[in-house]
């Protein structure tokens, strides 16, 4: 098997820039010569993160976007793209929910929110910037799943399926692309 030489991206996207783990990922990745495509909900937040980075050298392009919303969600991947060709794409985006202080149980409308952001709208992140990357036969996926995806805490059965499912989505993604020159990594974090 022939072995792989490690290249630096050149253009990497974070989803969830704003956040504990995407922020750090965004000010570790900002350099001279690179473009940071960052995404997040909070625009002070995203400015204060995109700020940094250009401070660092980095060409910066930054959407304030609900994931949840998949035609905007998918409409922007698409036209970045298309302008930018996406060397790393980070699916970090993520929110929690737990079942209380009280332990009376998830409220269902925010496992629903849960679902939709840590789950659907990563797949969504995925399909709209795959066709790109599978054209050119290169470029690298890293899905942030987490350790709760190993071992389901009682306090947050939502977070814990929703990271095993990103776990086995991006495994499976894995052995499909493999052949078409498209990497596939799962981060499995701890507590953040």
């Amino acid at each position: 098997m022939p072995r792989r030489v490690a290249v630096e991206p050149r253009s990497v996207l974070i989803t969830g820039a704003t956040g504990g783990i995407g922020g750090a990922l965004a000010r570790a990745y900002a350099e001279p010569g690179r473009t940071l495509v960052l995404q997040g909900r909070d625009t002070e937040r995203l400015a204060a993160v995109a700020d940094e980075c250009a401070a660092r050298g980095a060409r910066v392009l930054t959407r304030v976007l609900d994931l949840r919303d998949r035609a905007a969600l998918v409409a922007w991947l698409r036209s970045v793209a298309q302008e930018e060709p996406l060397d790393l794409v980070i699916v970090n985006a993520g929110v929690n929910t737990s079942i209380g202080a009280d332990a009376a149980g998830e409220r269902w409308a925010a496992v629903e929110e849960l679902i939709a952001v840590n789950v659907l709208a990563a797949m969504a992140t995925v399909d709209a910037v795959l066709p790109a990357m599978r054209a050119r036969r290169s470029g690298q996926l890293a899905l942030i799943s987490s350790l709760a995806a190993y071992y389901g805490l009682p306090v947050t059965p939502s977070y814990c399926a929703s990271k095993a499912a990103l776990k086995a989505y991006g495994e499976a993604l894995r052995g499909w692309l493999a052949s078409e020159g498209v990497r596939v990594s799962v981060v499995m974090p701890g507590y953040v």
